[in-house]
């Protein structure tokens, strides 16, 4: 048996195993989602395509990643965002915000799902994060609300206070919770934080025109900062296997090209209550089409599955 189908039929570490499986499961899909653009800001509008679909299996698990962005008006999202306890809200300098949305789907050996889903709001002109739902189903199912302020990050939590519960919407979840998390003391290590999804653009960016390692991004990634760095890796022939769709029209690409490499890595900055977050284990290498930056495979650690490489199945362009 694997040692992944043994966490999950063992009862004891379920807690572990949900924060771990869905911290990296979620990585593996927004590392490799928004990877083209001319510059930082302009990096999330820019790409050719509106949505895409990643898989990868192993061991007789299979893990899918559904990565869509939307331009949707401010005004209309905005009354969506929560107020935070502490801090001052980031305004939002245009018209416009951006809505990323990742939904991770785990299918597990004897029959489990399990799903996470991340939806985050951010200004396209700033690059800076504004609000966040992180949500998770089907292992310790919670419903996380994040606002990003000045100060630090704020968050409101929901879960299930009994297995009754589990079946109700969120909003009938009578578990609740809150925190916010304080920038790092040392704010030259830590000046323009974004959040794990905003790593998209700003990785595509960085591989488009450099061939030297970039400076490190500060990162908040659930609970806490991290430094992340970002390093080009060597060409490679990839393999790919997708559908292309755009209005009206399909086609199957099929076929091998000298993929663009980048690898990321992260470390902590401090902690949070005495632990230190697992984020990156062991590196992410990200693979890119040449011309295009489209996202061909994204090479990563899953807990207890084990390294695998989440390959595009399906794009949509613009």
């Amino acid at each position: 048996m694997s040692k992944f189908s043994d966490c999950f039929r063992r009862a004891s570490p379920f807690r572990r195993c949900g924060r771990l499986v869905a911290g990296r499961a979620v990585l593996l899909a927004v590392a490799a989602a928004l990877s083209a653009g001319a510059g930082p800001a302009a990096a999330a509008t820019d790409v050719p395509w509106s949505s895409l679909t990643l898989q990868a299996s192993r061991l007789g698990n299979t893990a899918t990643a559904e990565v869509k962005i939307e331009v949707l008006p401010a005004a209309a999202e905005i009354p969506k965002f929560i107020d935070s306890a502490r801090g001052q809200p980031f305004p939002v300098s245009g018209a416009d915000v951006l809505r990323l949305t990742v939904g991770t789907t785990l299918d597990i050996v004897g029959g489990k799902r399990v799903r996470f889903e991340n939806q985050l709001w951010f200004d396209p002109h700033t690059n800076r994060p504004l609000y966040l739902v992180r949500t998770r189903s089907g292992l310790k199912d919670y419903h996380q609300r994040f606002r990003f302020t000045r100060g630090g990050v704020f968050r409101f939590q929901r879960e299930p206070a009994s297995a009754e519960e589990v079946a109700k919407p969120p909003e009938f979840w009578t578990k609740l919770g809150e925190h916010f998390y304080s920038y790092p003391s040392d704010r030259e290590a830590c000046s323009a934080a974004v959040e794990t999804s905003m790593l998209i653009p700003l990785v595509g960016v960085l591989t488009s025109e450099h061939n030297t390692a970039a400076e490190p991004l500060c990162v908040f990634h659930k609970r806490q900062f991290h430094r992340v760095s970002v390093h080009p890796q060597p060409i490679q022939q990839i393999p790919f296997d997708y559908m292309e769709k755009r209005v009206g029209q399909e086609a199957r690409r099929v076929g091998t090209v000298a993929a663009v490499g980048v690898s990321i890595a992260s470390r902590p900055i401090g902690s949070y209550r005495g632990d230190v977050e697992d984020f990156i284990r062991g590196g992410s290498r990200l693979y890119l089409s040449p011309m295009e930056r489209i996202p061909l495979v994204v090479s990563g650690e899953l807990p207890l599955i084990g390294r695998v490489e989440m390959q595009l199945r399906e794009i949509h362009l613009k």
